[in-house]
């Protein structure tokens, strides 16, 4: 029988403990190059029997407090108890992808040297992250690339590799960091961290100075944050107090002369092209933007869509997009017959329909692809729109459901990552989240805070460019793929 040391529990904790606070709202951003350590010096430092248990606890710590929110979350529809089980549940879900991470870095760590041991780290954290995001529907939230969403300089790569490059050069810098604590006498490790730090910031520096925020051809943008509550936006009887809420909001755009407003996901409570109501207001609402773009449920006679329509400064809709990668448990439910005789609320719950294309609205000179909620957690999908023509991104969302948590910060700071990945200006409309519109360096113009009634008018600047990530995609994390299974052959060998 192995014996666990106290100091190991403690170290597996704390490791867990920084990361987590790395992450939005707290954002401590700087941690996150010595938050690992501590469980890096753990795993390498025990069997891997041992480093299976300390992995599991490292990431349920990470998990328990980055995502203490899908507690309140859950519970919004379930019961408590209810809502204990799904929460625990996923965290213990999401731990197994760190105890894989840890098990094979203690099974490794006598066969490669340190520089490669730390690039083997690197690749295998990022592959995992990769297969986090995609598999079981994908869960993307916190990748390790997205607690650098402040540090502008150091995400530029992100238009090469996208946020798991990102990802990669945390934990690199983190492995060489506890080889230069652990080696005190040995000055190279030190000197590999400084010049990968060095190439990573200069790069970016060189990146900002060319994508500047007036980057492009400019146009005006209004968009909206009615901060509707959740608990009105499906309650029939709520509809007119929900649109005279809009109404008084938008009522700023008027003589503003705007190319493009924005409203968020689902801002309308009923299918405005069979409600003869809803489609008045959308036509007064209408005339303030060139194309408006408006998140409503779509009912074609059999199916339920989650839809984003441009419409035309005359109410002529001009296109429609659906969404086409579903949230389980939010807007389908999978294993319906057997999860409902335990959660009687998945009885009363409908499914919605998935979109099958990613058209881009092109108006005028306009040409923007839109994204709906989740769908920014998914990279490759604003990489399509911006393949199929995109010029500017924006993004539809909710975030009522998460209340006031860390949730709608976490949710928000993809929105960072998909303008630099792409290069492109992005505009976030969100119900009670986080509204805004980022540059394509990452930054922040202008924005609103959560659970706040508010609108935005600012300038917005649109582009042809095509990046390296573009125009390689994932390959960068298809590499780091390759890598992890290759090393891992040669080990077994």
């Amino acid at each position: 029988m192995e014996k666990f040391k106290i100091k190991y529990f403690i170290f597996s904790i704390v490791s867990g403990i920084l990361l987590a606070i790395t992450f939005q709202k707290i954002n401590a951003f700087w941690l996150a190059f010595a938050a690992l350590v501590p469980i890096i010096n753990t795993v390498l430092k025990n069997s891997v029997k041992k480093s299976l248990v300390y992995g599991f606890l490292f990431g349920f710590v990470f998990w328990f407090v980055s995502l203490y929110w899908m507690y309140p979350f859950v519970k919004f529809n379930t019961g408590g108890i209810q809502a204990a089980a799904v929460s625990v549940l996923l965290w213990f879900y999401l731990s197994l992808y760190f105890v894989v991470w840890a098990v094979f870095l203690s099974f490794s760590k006598r066969r490669f040297k340190p520089v490669i041991l730390s690039f083997f780290s690197a690749s295998l954290w990022t592959a995992l992250e990769f297969a986090r995001s995609y598999l079981l529907t994908g869960f993307g939230w916190n990748l390790l690339g997205y607690s650098q969403a402040s540090f502008i300089y150091f995400i530029q790569i992100s238009d090469i590799a996208g946020v798991y490059g990102v990802s990669f050069v945390i934990v690199f810098i983190n492995m060489l960091i506890y080889y230069q604590l652990r080696y005190v006498k040995e000055s190279k490790y030190i000197y590999f961290v400084l010049l990968t730090f060095l190439f990573t910031i200069i790069y970016g520096y060189i990146k900002t100075y060319k994508f500047y925020t007036d980057y492009g051809e400019e146009f005006k943008a209004g968009i909206v944050q009615p901060n509707v509550d959740i608990y009105k936006k499906w309650d029939k009887k709520y509809n007119n107090e929900i649109l005279e809420n809009i109404k008084d909001s938008v009522g700023k755009f008027e003589n503003e002369g705007l190319d493009i407003t924005v409203y968020p996901e689902t801002v309308l409570t009923e299918y405005f092209e069979n409600d003869k109501k809803t489609a008045q207001f959308i036509k007064d609402i209408s005339r303030f933007g060139e194309v408006n773009l408006i998140g409503s449920l779509t009912y074609d006679g059999t199916k339920i869509y989650n839809s984003v329509y441009a419409l035309g400064r005359d109410f002529s809709v001009k296109a429609r997009r659906d969404k086409v990668h579903l949230v389980p448990f939010g807007e389908f439910i999978p294993f319906r017959n057997y999860l409902s005789k335990y959660f009687e609320i998945f009885d009363s719950m409908g499914d919605f329909n998935k979109g099958s294309e990613l058209p881009v609205f092109k108006y005028g000179r306009l040409a923007v692809g839109a994204t709906i909620c989740s769908e920014n957690f998914f990279a490759d999908i604003s990489r399509k729109l911006v393949l199929n023509g995109a010029k500017i991104l924006t993004n539809h969302t909710n975030d009522g459901w998460f209340l006031n948590t860390d949730a709608p910060y976490q949710h928000f700071v993809m929105n960072v990552f998909r303008a630099v990945e792409n290069r492109k200006n992005v505009i976030v409309s969100a119900n009670t989240g986080i509204s805004a519109v980022i540059d394509c360096c990452g930054n922040v113009v202008k924005g609103t805070l959560p659970d706040e009634k508010s609108v935005l008018i600012c300038s917005v600047y649109q582009n042809n460019d095509i990046t390296i990530y573009d125009k390689i995609g994932y390959k960068f994390v298809y590499f780091c793929v390759f890598m992890s299974i290759l090393m891992l052959l040669i080990l077994f060998i």
